[in-house]
């Protein structure tokens, strides 16, 4: 079984420190942010909807002053047509003509009057009109007396432009419901704001409603203070939003960005984790093949050199003995090269750096000319040797060299990695447009778990004998680049303890009738 501790970064590890460093410097601080947010967001959100409406209760403020200077305004021009000495006696009998006489309807007002005042600290004694200034500048400027419980009040400026008196009164209900609402909300209320307004009476009948409301539900509401429209109530709404729905998109948006926030970074974690644990992995693998490799290269120089020396001295008993020294110096120096060559062509791989020499190869006199290089050695170690080559196979592009050397790595396998049953059956065949090498063999087999991982660099099985053989974890890695190559592929079955099958499958170059 794989060791827990090689699996992961020890404390001590630099790698794993930046995982430490990491985790308690952006992680745990973002987590106990997230954790403060849950509450304090809500009670933000709530903030916010208080400000919003604050914000729509001001709006509806103004459009209440709006509406009383607009009222306040036409109540001057109406006194003005009238005249002062009419506003003076300020009777309905004397009122209701001069209103008629002046073209204008005269039920408007159920009071209109001048009271007439000595100067004081709010009425200049003089005329107070500049040059090019208005009445309404005029008004502006000087502090309007407070208004009756029952009547609106404005100073009366006299058409000498002196102020003479106060005007008081107060519209008609019919009047505002039927003229000075409308006019205000069609002429002088803006459009393009995106607000409703309701206006009603006490006993909240709809006096004007500038776009309909089925559900009645408005933002804010408010009473006329106005003697002029007591009792009537403004109400407000956004046409296309509403403040509890504002804020619960805020609230809810706000916790997503810092629920994403923290996913990105619990991401970030994993990844770093991941890759950290990743090189850790493959810095402990290429720690293994080099020592692996060394006893390799060891192991066949070892025996080449003491077989020299035994025939160099000549301490051979006899020719037989001799003969049987050569071949195993041919041998291992063919292991060695072999081993030496899984090693260079990893190299230019990794470099980017190999190149394969593409020409029509005849697949299966590439697999009899490896299989009589290795019969001697296979047939030494007790393995029983099957081949079976269908005839009339087509050529296909390869790199004759390459894809010799991916048949010996299957073979060495199956030669490494089997125990008291020592049977290998290649077969070449074709399957359709392709090619098939098929090297099979009766060894340990390979737990689905690992059949993927074994064409990885560097990867070698949990099964102990696996353990038990040196190799350098390199050959089905390249294999696999090697069938890449060609526009190939390899695949594995395998069951454990029944041996494995690798088939080799090589695309058939395409004749001009086929394409």
């Amino acid at each position: 079984m794989t060791d827990p501790k090689r699996e992961v970064s020890a404390p001590e590890d630099g790698k794993g420190r930046i995982i430490s460093i990491f985790v308690g410097a952006v992680l745990l601080p973002s987590l106990a942010l997230s954790y403060v947010s849950i509450d304090f967001v809500p009670e933000l959100a709530r903030g916010r909807q208080a400000l919003w409406q604050k914000q729509a209760d001001r709006t509806l403020y103004y459009v209440e002053k709006d509406l009383a200077e607009r009222a306040q305004e036409q109540a001057l021009e109406a006194a003005r047509a009238v005249g002062s000495e009419r506003l003076l006696d300020g009777r309905p009998q004397v009122i209701v003509p001069a209103l008629k006489d002046a073209g204008l309807e005269w039920d408007m007002f159920k009071t209109l009057r001048v009271e007439g005042s000595s100067p004081g600290r709010n009425m200049p004694p003089r005329s107070a009109t500049k040059p090019g200034e208005t009445p309404r500048e005029v008004l502006s400027a000087m502090e309007a007396p407070p208004p009756s419980l029952w009547e609106d009040t404005v100073p009366w400026v006299d058409t000498h432009g002196t102020v003479s008196g106060i005007l008081r009164y107060r519209y008609s209900p019919q009047f505002v419901e039927r003229k000075l609402l409308p006019r205000y909300f069609e002429h002088d209320f803006p459009k393009d704001q995106g607000l409703v307004v309701r206006v009603s009476d006490p006993m909240d009948r709809i006096l004007y409603e500038t776009a309909p409301t089925p559900d009645d539900k408005f933002e804010v509401k408010r009473a006329i203070a106005s003697p002029s429209f007591r009792g009537l109530k403004l109400a407000l709404r956004y046409r296309d939003r509403t403040i509890e729905r504002d804020t619960r998109l805020w609230e809810m948006g706000t916790l997503a960005i810092i629920a994403f926030i923290d996913l990105m970074l619990a991401a970030g974690l994993y990844l770093v984790y991941n890759n950290v644990r990743r090189e850790v992995h493959l810095a402990r693998l290429k720690s293994d093949f080099v020592a692996n490799v060394s006893h390799e290269l060891k192991t066949p120089l070892a025996l080449i050199r003491l077989f020299a020396e035994t025939l160099e001295l000549g301490r051979v008993p006899s020719e037989e003995k001799a003969q049987q020294y050569y071949r195993v110096i041919n041998k291992e120096s063919h292991r060695l090269t072999q081993l030496i060559n899984n090693i260079l062509d990893f190299s230019r791989i990794e470099a980017g750096r190999k190149e394969y020499r593409f020409a029509p190869t005849d697949v299966a006199r590439v697999v009899r000319e490896v299989i009589e290089s290795y019969r001697f050695q296979i047939e030494q170690q007790g393995f029983e040797l099957k081949v079976d080559v269908e005839d009339d196979l087509p050529h296909v592009p390869a790199d004759e060299e390459a894809l010799g050397q991916a048949i010996i790595n299957l073979v060495n396998n199956a030669i490494k990695y089997s125990r008291e049953s020592k049977t290998i059956d290649i077969e070449v065949r074709r399957d359709g447009s392709k090619v098939l090498v098929s090297v099979k063999d009766t060894g340990i087999g390979i737990p689905r778990s690992e059949q993927k991982k074994i064409f990885e660099k560097f990867f070698r099985g949990e099964d102990s004998l696996v353990h038990e053989t040196k190799g350098s974890g390199l050959g089905l890695a390249l294999v696999r680049h090697i069938l890449e190559a060609h526009g190939g592929s390899v695949e594995v079955e395998s069951t454990p303890g029944k041996g494995s099958t690798f088939t080799l499958a090589l695309p058939v170059a395409k004749t001009g009738r086929e394409s």
